[in-house]
């Protein structure tokens, strides 16, 4: 599989259209998550006839398109049944190019040889949906690269609904199987009457889509023979809201299935919270480990038949004991009528969390693109996820690392002519957003001084770095996700596939990030949301070189040492363009502030129990907070500031003069090339990984200030109002 054959061709998935049926359910977790990432195409394996539109709905009311041949795709993921008897000619519809994964449950103990040879002769890859399968394919002569990925349930609904505890004057067990042989409802029925008989505090209610059959025939016969029981078949199609509700008004769910596939109706149970009372076959071990879950260990061992493959036997399944049913089933009853039941609910919804949606949409993204969880590291994982070794050689397209994903870009960030803070929050914002854009690879920041003059002129602000520098991001930050420098510092690279955003700060999502309306952002009633997470994505992304962390590192344990410190910003008064009504606090004012944040805490000022930190670009500033607190003050001397010779002149000028551009100390170092550099931009990251680690921070309205809100997340933000 190429890079340019993914992008031109696409995916194909081979599956049911009964998305309501259990092998239906494939399909559609197939066809969903797919489809978040890429353009699907659906090749209905049976039924082709029946479907005369061009387009199908799921049920979480995606729409993908019909394809009505199985050819000219990149990828296909096969997810019906292999092979289902002597006239099964579905699988030959899959094309010999391409790359073939076949995705599958099954329930017994030995593949039917057929399988095995459709699979080592026509796929590349055969994932199976419970681990102990893999096992089973390669002591069946299977030999393609194997590995698990469990089918993704639409159960987000039911992990949110609130646990019912079950009332002591009825408990309610039930089932949603098909009658069929396998399922053993009969013993189900059995074991329920030998626990319970006619006790009128306990009832079962078995439902199917259908009711033909021997077993269902033996079931009610089961059913009439024990007329004071409390047993209630239903059949026939239901919702999805019918069969949730079906769900939620069960107490206990059982399986007492001699073989299974996936097992849905338990997992579908378990995201309520449900207790659950099931055979002790290896399809079910997955839903184990938490309280609440009973199983019921197999008496023997029976040939595993199936009447669909023409009535042959392949490998066993178990057999289990009515008496050791009722046993499990009459402690379930004791549990869950116990406060532990209600105490344990939420470990039990977390376990069924591991086969949602949502916990295998990255898993499923990373069958076609390997790179994909180097972006995106904290994205939901089902913990019952395995892929074989030989995955990266099997899918990561040819020539190289970070192949795109069908109709997902890169979204470059450029630098623009603006102070260090508003580059990184742009960045980190579109990052923020990008991360949960699923049609976005990756974002990147293009922080090149050349580009940048290139194509904008020589700039009024940007001082960070030289043409000849690169991207700057890498003079402080280690590359991005698992990218190398050489790859940030590729434009083709950077620039293949990718976009620009249509607005440079992000606006029409976070209209409040920048200039004056970041006052109202501090004010916000989310402000606190915003900030964790915004925090949560720097945490994961962006990480300083060694060397500075360091050095950051070194000044916060040798000058805080665990004391309280009040931080304190003071900006040059020609920042009051950027602040609300075009006024902001003086530098006296600043004293007072770190004065009454003492005070407001019972710290004595005279005491070594505080320190405050002063990040300022005016040597007169510096002399003002020495001069008030002495050897209380921290702050770094190494760095450029505007001296007080200067202050003093700016004091001269009207107020429309001192607005004019020029006076701001990134003004001062950009006009002249030579200053230059990335040390500029590490003076004011380091300030703000400082101002981050202190208790209060007294502040104007700033990008700085905006940056240290979400770098320290915890730290007390106190604006200093210049008209107090």
């Amino acid at each position: 599989m190429t890079q340019s054959d993914l992008a031109a061709k696409g995916i194909c998935v081979m599956g049911r259209s009964d998305f309501h049926t259990g092998i239906g359910t494939v399909s559609n977790a197939a066809l969903e998550l797919f489809s978040r990432v890429v353009p699907v195409g659906f090749y209905p394996a049976r039924n082709r006839g029946a479907i005369s539109t061009d387009t199908i709905h799921l049920p979480g009311g995606r729409v993908v398109p019909i394809t009505r041949e199985a050819t000219n795709h990149a990828v296909y993921f096969f997810c019906d049944v292999l092979w289902n008897g002597a006239d099964d000619l579905n699988y030959t519809a899959l094309p010999h190019d391409g790359f073939k994964i076949a995705h599958m449950a099954y329930d017994s103990d030995e593949f039917p040889p057929e399988w095995v040879v459709i699979l080592n002769e026509r796929f590349d890859l055969a994932l199976f949906t419970s681990r102990y399968l893999e096992e089973i394919a390669v002591r069946s002569g299977v030999r393609i690269p194997v590995g698990t990925l469990p089918v993704g349930l639409d159960i987000e609904g039911l992990l949110a609904e609130k646990y019912i505890a079950a009332h002591p004057r009825r408990v309610r067990f039930g089932s949603v199987a098909a009658f069929h042989e396998r399922k053993r409802l009969d013993l189900l029925v059995e074991s329920y009457i030998e626990a319970f008989g006619d006790r009128d505090d306990v009832e079962l209610v078995i439902h199917s889509n259908l009711a033909s059959g021997s077993t269902f025939e033996r079931v009610q016969a089961l059913t009439a023979k024990a007329p004071g029981a409390r047993i209630t078949l239903t059949y026939g199609n239901l919702s999805d809201a019918e069969k949730n509700d079906l769900l939620s008004s069960m107490d206990i769910y059982v399986s007492t299935s001699s073989g299974e596939g996936y097992s849905i109706g338990p997992r579908e149970a378990l995201a309520l919270g449900k207790p659950l009372v099931l055979s002790g076959i290896p399809a079910h071990r997955d839903l184990g480990g938490v309280p609440g879950v009973f199983f019921v260990e197999p008496t023997s061992r029976v040939p595993a038949r199936y009447p669909e493959i023409d009535n042959r036997v392949f490998g066993r399944q178990s057999d289990f004991s009515s008496s050791d049913f009722a046993q499990s089933m009459s402690e379930a009853r004791i549990f869950t009528l116990s406060p532990d039941a209600k105490a344990t609910a939420a470990q039990r919804k977390e376990l069924a969390s591991q086969f949602s949606l949502s916990a295998l949409a990255a898993p499923y993204q990373s069958l076609i693109d390997r790179d994909a969880r180097a972006v995106r590291p904290d994205a939901p994982w089902s913990t019952f996820v395995h892929f074989p070794d030989q995955i990266d050689s099997l899918v990561r397209p040819a020539g190289g690392r970070h192949g795109q994903r069908i109709g997902a870009r890169k979204v470059v960030v450029q630098a623009h002519d603006g102070g260090f803070f508003s580059l990184f929050n742009a960045f980190l914002s579109h990052l923020v957003w990008g991360l949960r854009d699923s049609n976005v690879s990756m974002v990147i920041p293009d922080w090149d001084a050349g580009r940048l003059i290139e194509r904008d002129g020589h700039p009024e602000s940007y001082c960070y770095s030289r043409p000849e520098d690169g991207n700057m991001w890498l003079e402080l930050f280690e590359p991005l996700y698992d990218l190398t420098p050489d790859e940030m510092n590729d434009a083709d690279f950077i620039y293949a596939n990718s976009v620009l955003p249509e607005l440079r700060h992000n606006e029409a999502r976070e209209p409040l990030l920048t200039y004056t309306n970041a006052f109202e952002l501090y004010r916000a009633p989310w402000f606190r949301q915003f900030r964790s997470q915004y925090s949560r994505v720097l945490q994961e992304h962006v990480r300083l070189i060694p060397p500075l962390q360091s050095e950051r590192d070194n000044f916060v344990n040798t000058t805080m040492g665990g004391r309280f410190v009040v931080a304190a910003h003071v900006k040059h008064p020609s920042h009051s363009v950027e602040q609300p009504g075009g006024s902001m606090a003086e530098r006296y004012q600043y004293i007072d502030e770190v004065r009454q944040a003492l005070t407001k805490r019972g710290i004595v000022e005279s005491s070594d129990d505080w320190r405050v930190f002063v990040a300022t670009d005016q040597d007169r500033v510096v002399k003002l907070f020495n001069e008030e607190f002495g050897d209380k003050v921290i702050r770094f001397d190494d760095v450029a500031r505007v001296s007080v010779e200067s202050d003093i002149a700016f004091d001269t000028l009207s107020k429309e003069e001192r607005n004019q551009s020029g006076f701001q100390l990134q003004h001062v170092m950009a006009a002249d090339t030579s200053n230059w550099s990335s040390r500029l931009a590490w003076e004011v990251w380091r300030d703000a990984e400082v101002m981050a680690q202190s208790d209060v921070l007294i502040h104007a309205v700033s990008n700085v200030a905006t940056a240290v809100s979400y770098m320290g997340k915890n730290v007390e933000m106190v604006y200093c109002d210049p008209k107090v």
